[in-house]
């Protein structure tokens, strides 16, 4: 199909300069070239679409009507190369984007708003789920995750965006009376809150990399954000999330920062997106936005 598309453009070239001659310096190939093809064509189709002398060439019954289809399959192509090139000057589309609950709060949802800003003809598809989406078989563009276990598949690539650090937090009420803890088995005499679905030695190991001997009581496991949030600020346990969600609250004294002394180690946070993403593509449009916003400086996370 391929060759004969490429003919097809060749016989409309010839069919519409009247000359082989002139065709064949026109597309930068010889008489010869440009007669084989024509033949190779006539051939293929069963029928001539030149009358040939040595004075004159023109087009019989058929060659007209295959002139009429070669340009207007040359019109739909230019069309559809213009529709992409006005694109990629000027994005338009639709971008599904797949991400976990926290991003619905600062300063990540403003990374979102920004860029709806700054390309008000793109149409933001967003799906906020704690648990992972398959991504295989769906219409996400973008799914951000703080691991790259999706790549398991072939057909997906990850950009490293960065690393995230988390905290441990709760609201004074909760804190207040308790004895401050100096380290994270000292947690297991607290109530945990569980809004991401990661074990408690996972999170326990980013301090140390050992492995806890106690593990604290969980109290409430909801696997959104929003929710734990709430059973935090009434008082009824300690929580842990990105630090970017909470840094606001530690400063304005809303929340206490449990453990302030601990560093627990970042962890990688990928970009996933389909291997045939173009790079001139809204996926990497929104990627590369994220890369440089001011807020991930600010935070840790996005740092190249």
């Amino acid at each position: 199909m391929i060759d004969q598309l490429r003919t097809m453009a060749i016989f409309q070239t010839v069919a519409e300069l009247g000359s082989f001659r002139q065709a064949a310096k026109k597309l930068s190939l010889s008489p010869s070239v440009i007669s084989h093809h024509i033949s190779k064509l006539e051939e293929d189709l069963g029928t001539p679409l030149l009358y040939r002398s040595t004075r004159r060439m023109s087009l019989t019954d058929a060659g007209v009507a295959l002139l009429a289809a070669s340009q207007r399959m040359t019109a739909a192509a230019i069309d559809g190369l213009s529709a992409v090139q006005r694109r990629a000057s000027h994005p338009t589309g639709t971008l599904t984007i797949a991400a976990s609950t926290p991003f619905s709060h600062s300063p990540y949802v403003e990374t979102f708003a920004r860029f709806a800003q700054s390309y008000p003809d793109v149409h933001l598809s967003i799906q906020l789920e704690d648990r992972a989406i398959p991504l295989e078989g769906s219409n996400i563009d973008v799914a951000i995750r703080g691991r790259a276990g999706d790549l398991d598949d072939s057909s997906y690539k990850a950009r490293k965006l960065g690393n995230v650090k988390f905290s441990v937090f709760a609201a004074p009420s909760y804190v207040q009376g308790r004895p401050t803890p100096q380290s994270m088995n000292d947690l297991a005499e607290w109530d945990w809150i569980q809004s991401l679905p990661v074990p408690w030695s996972a999170f326990a190991t980013l301090a140390d990399g050992t492995d806890p001997d106690r593990v604290p009581k969980t109290v409430v496991t909801c696997c959104n954000f929003t929710m734990a949030r709430k059973f935090v600020d009434e008082g009824l346990g300690f929580m842990i999330e990105t630090n970017p969600l909470v840094a606001d609250d530690f400063r304005s004294g809303r929340l206490v920062h449990v453990l302030p002394h601990v560093k627990l180690r970042p962890i990688d946070v990928y970009a996933i997106y389909p291997t045939n993403s173009p790079q001139d593509g809204l996926a990497h449009l929104f990627i590369d936005f994220m890369m440089d916003q001011i807020w991930a400086t600010e935070y840790g996370f996005g740092l190249r």
